[in-house]
């Protein structure tokens, strides 16, 4: 939901803010693309460390430089430079945060088969776990640039990335409660 939120505004605001065309308003979207080249390097830190404080960093960080892009409202380099630098980090944090909730995902559907054997089958339920993971995220993704949208013309950019900050962070409450992985070792 955070990326198609980010995804509806941000063309907007670029245009509003540093007069930017459509190139440049597609071309900042690298910004927040490129962390996710990285993610083999993210998915082996969950498998080090542990889903939970690898999806816990990737949760306070973007919710962090969500809240920094609040700042960004000049045309001015120094905001221009400043609002890269933030989606950047983000763009981090967000592939911080998919990768070991996924495999955590799948190590709970392992965990429910193997204690109800009879329940998923033979086959298991990774397919209805994947389902439901991917129904989540095309609802977000349809529902988020609506309130995104919303939300940044009838208020500002800062207290629109300033929400999305606290929507960011809400979901760390139940990550540290109830994700596998521990602080360190395996998922189990």
């Amino acid at each position: 939901m955070l990326l198609a939120c980010i995804d509806s505004i941000l063309p907007l605001f670029v245009k509003r803010t540093f007069d930017w065309t459509a190139t440049g308003a597609g071309t900042i979207f690298l910004t927040i693309s490129c962390p996710s080249l990285f993610g083999t390097v993210f998915g082996a830190l969950a498998d080090r460390y542990g889903s939970r404080l690898v999806s816990l960093s990737g949760l306070a960080l973007t919710t962090l430089n969500l809240g920094l892009m609040g700042l960004c409202g000049e045309n001015s380099l120094k905001d221009k430079v400043l609002l890269c630098v933030f989606l950047v980090l983000a763009g981090i944090g967000l592939n911080l945060i998919l990768a070991p909730l996924a495999a955590d995902v799948f190590a709970t559907v392992d965990a429910l088969a193997a204690s109800h054997p009879k329940v998923f089958g033979e086959t298991g339920a990774y397919a209805q776990a994947y389902s439901l993971m991917t129904g989540a995220l095309g609802l977000g993704t349809a529902l988020g640039p609506i309130l995104a949208g919303s939300m940044y013309e009838n208020t500002n950019w800062p207290i629109t990335v300033g929400f999305l900050a606290i929507l960011c962070f809400l979901p760390s409450i139940g990550v540290f409660f109830f994700t596998g992985g521990g602080w360190k070792g395996s998922s189990k």
